[in-house]
């Protein structure tokens, strides 16, 4: 799909009462792939993800006054409007204007902006939502490069990308989700043809060459992976319990090295004052996270505060598990996770594709069993793949439904895409055919269109 007939596409769907005006301009944004890192970015830890050819399609146009109208191609997002102002209150969880507010309220902030313009956007779009693509992340980007251009700012002189894929992890917590700035720093920083390795605190991206006898195929598992409700708490309870844990590292920590000593996330044991490789952190863990379950009450006693503190510091609403929390195996995950990623790297600059496909068979294994992300169809679909053809396969994104990524080579793409579909599509799930089953192709990152 051109650039050309893209805008084309757009302009003759607009609402013409609103879009009147030949002062619209146009931008895309990519969906993305997370190959390998999963739940490792908020710890500090690196990921490496691509863009893909996925994408929103975005026409805006500035108004007159400080309303917002939004509007969709897809019909179950009924056109919306809000006031641009000094507080802009989020709507109920599940809103789709709750991500273009997101956008909005970072800016506002970022700039300092005393008068409140408006506008006009209407969204066309190619990305499937909750399969764990990014399609809500990627819609804040796009409320971000409207609202730069409403704003008079340009992307590259008043903001870098970087700088923006920041601001944007941030403001995205304003929709309830406390993740990381992967999805953000990859879409505004991604290259076609390329993978993504980003690390954080500062961020820095490298991009590296996918392999050229093989081919990363997303297969959607058809479980939505919703961050709302139940799904929502059992997203953000992974960040908050990677604090807390960290909580209880430094006061063990503090005890050897003084009270000086601070970490805010994981990554700082790997790249702080310490700077410990992966087996030190590993054995640092095991000596001081007691293994299995614990509860509340054993939780804040390593702390030495009450159980109530506990919730109140770093819990919040998350529901004790009736088994009570498994702070080691999350954090074996992160921990392995992350040496996987540079595992990972070094494969892509080696042409070492058995290798990469071997770390996402383990990535998956870890995500299932430490991080507890994983669901019966990302098992059996994983499984499947890798019976017909895959040399690697995982879960991606988020987990808790969504897709799955496998690495298979192009001489069996045909061989793994016709057995996937009857064994897990059709004698699995019982449908008629695959849905969401594609071969990811690249993109370039967000932009501006003609």
């Amino acid at each position: 799909m051109s650039d050309t007939i893209t805008s084309t596409m757009i302009k003759n769907n607009l609402p013409q009462h609103l879009f009147n005006s030949n002062n619209i301009g146009f931008c895309r944004v990519p969906g993305r792939v997370n190959l390998i890192g999963e739940h490792t970015d908020y710890n500090g830890f690196s990921v490496l993800p691509m863009t893909i050819k996925k994408e929103i399609f975005c026409a805006f146009s500035k108004r007159n006054d400080n309303e917002v109208h939004l509007f969709n191609e897809d019909l179950r997002f009924q056109p919306l409007s809000f006031l641009n102002g000094n507080e802009i209150i989020p709507s109920p969880t599940g809103s789709w204007d709750n991500y273009i507010k997101a956008g909005v309220v970072a800016l506002n902030k970022k700039f300092k902006v005393k008068t409140f313009p408006g506008f006009n956007i209407y969204i066309k779009s190619t990305l499937p939502i909750a399969t764990g693509l990014s399609s809500s992340s990627a819609l804040v980007i796009t409320a971000s490069l409207v609202y730069l251009k409403v704003l008079g700012k340009k992307l590259g002189h008043d903001i870098s990308r970087l700088e923006l894929a920041e601001l944007m992890a941030e403001g995205e917590h304003f929709v309830g989700t406390k993740g990381g700035g992967m999805d953000q720093t990859v879409i505004l920083n991604g290259g076609k043809g390329r993978a993504c390795k980003i690390d954080f605190f500062p961020i820095r991206t490298t991009l590296l060459p996918l392999f050229e006898d093989y081919v990363f195929v997303v297969c959607d598992s058809t479980i939505r992976a919703q961050k709302t409700g139940a799904c929502l708490q059992r997203y953000n309870a992974g960040p908050r319990i990677c604090s807390l844990v960290c909580t209880i590292l430094q006061r063990y920590l503090q005890k050897e090295l003084g009270d000086h000593f601070h970490i805010k996330r994981l990554g700082d044991l790997w790249s702080g004052d310490l700077c410990l490789n992966h087996q030190e952190i590993l054995d640092y863990v095991e000596q001081i996270i007691p293994t299995g379950n614990l509860s509340l009450k054993e939780i804040a006693y390593l702390l030495d505060v009450s159980p109530q503190t506990v919730r109140e510091s770093w819990l919040g609403d998350i529901e004790e598990p009736e088994k009570g929390f498994p702070l080691r195996a999350r954090i074996q995950h992160v921990i392995t996770e992350h040496r996987r990623v540079e595992l990972s790297r070094d494969a892509l600059l080696a042409n070492d594709a058995y290798t990469f496909g071997k770390l996402m068979n383990e990535s998956h294994q870890s995500c299932a069993q430490n991080y507890a992300i994983s669901i019966p169809e990302l098992d059996t679909l994983t499984q499947i793949a890798r019976k017909y053809g895959a040399i690697g396969s995982r879960l991606t994104g988020a987990g808790f439904g969504g897709c799955t990524v496998s690495l298979v080579p192009k001489e069996k793409l045909d061989y793994f895409m016709e057995n996937v579909e009857k064994q897990y599509y059709q004698r699995y799930l019982g449908l008629p055919y695959a849905q969401n089953m594609f071969i990811a192709e690249t993109s370039d990152s967000a932009s501006y269109i003609n």
